[in-house]
């Protein structure tokens, strides 16, 4: 099997799935809330290598049939549990070499969001294993140095949250190191936005006491959305611009929810999170890396 659901994978699974889907599957064991998906592991991408005699150049090649079989079958699957036969999902790398202590590999992978149709998601499962070879992932890996050649890379397949806030939290101050305070960014709209720096977001600094909250509101100029594939860039109206993005209530959510996501991992984490009707979704968690 090339294939394994994401509630199911475990510690021993972790070069098969990559450390991105290891995290999220111990958050849906802990009853966390993490849209539902699964997993293509790395086992997929060392046969596809195989199969056409290939080191690096993967996008003219043909991913051999059973992989592609146990990929739809998987995504069908999806299809019944979420009771969404227009299933849209994300596409994400999940390498054993992400969320490494002192190198996280943030943004270096692919991610490609709004995916509905077979078509586009076996091009995306694509586009991720060629980001393990492009030249920002080398270089990065030569900072570091890390043998990226050593830590197999999964695909990670969610059920995409068409966001209404979306954000990154950092359970402790990555500024200051103050291991009391809780820094939050968030706009609207899809985390694109924030993670590539597009957009001005609005920033929360709170008390794990609830001791005080310092908020600055940001432009928020833009935000990002679903087109009818993949993703546009919309314009935020000025009422939205002039209001923070998070009422009281979510911010208290948002906080506590860190709070326990901290208490989980026993060291601070780096989270990011989608908000759609009032329900906070868990994107990512991963150790604060300064």
């Amino acid at each position: 099997m090339y294939t394994v659901a994401l509630q199911s994978a475990d510690q021993e699974d972790i070069l098969r799935v990559g450390t991105k889907a290891f995290q999220l599957a111990q958050l849906v064991k802990e009853k966390f809330r993490v849209p539902p998906g699964f997993i293509v592991t790395s086992n997929a991408l060392a046969r596809f290598l195989l199969e056409n005699h290939l080191e690096e150049k993967v996008w003219e090649a043909t991913v051999p049939s059973e992989i592609e079989r146990d990929i739809a079958a998987a995504f069908e699957q999806l299809k019944a549990e979420t009771n969404e036969s227009d299933l849209s999902v994300a596409v994400r790398s999940s390498s054993a070499a992400e969320d490494l202590q002192g190198a996280s590999f943030a943004g270096q992978y692919e991610s490609i969001l709004n995916v509905k149709d077979f078509p586009h998601l076996m091009d995306s499962v694509k586009m991720c294993w060629s980001s393990l070879f492009s030249d920002r992932v080398k270089q990065y890996a030569q900072q570091k140095k890390i043998a990226v050649e050593n830590f197999p890379m999964a695909v990670l397949i969610q059920r995409c949250i068409e966001a209404d806030v979306s954000g990154v939290v950092f359970s402790m101050n990555p500024v200051t190191q103050n291991k009391e305070e809780i820094v939050i960014n968030a706009s609207y709209g899809l985390g694109e936005a924030i993670v590539s720096g597009i957009v001005t977001p609005d920033s929360f600094v709170v008390s794990k006491q609830l001791g005080y909250v310092r908020k600055e509101l940001g432009c928020k100029e833009m935000k990002m959305v679903y087109a009818q594939t993949g993703v546009k860039e919309a314009e935020t109206t000025m009422e939205e611009q002039d209001r923070f993005c998070l009422t009281d209530e979510q911010l208290l959510s948002l906080v506590n929810e860190t709070k326990k996501l901290e208490s989980f991992y026993q060291h601070p984490v780096d989270i990011e999170f989608a908000i759609k009707a009032d329900h906070i979704y868990i994107l990512q968690a991963r150790p604060v890396t300064t």
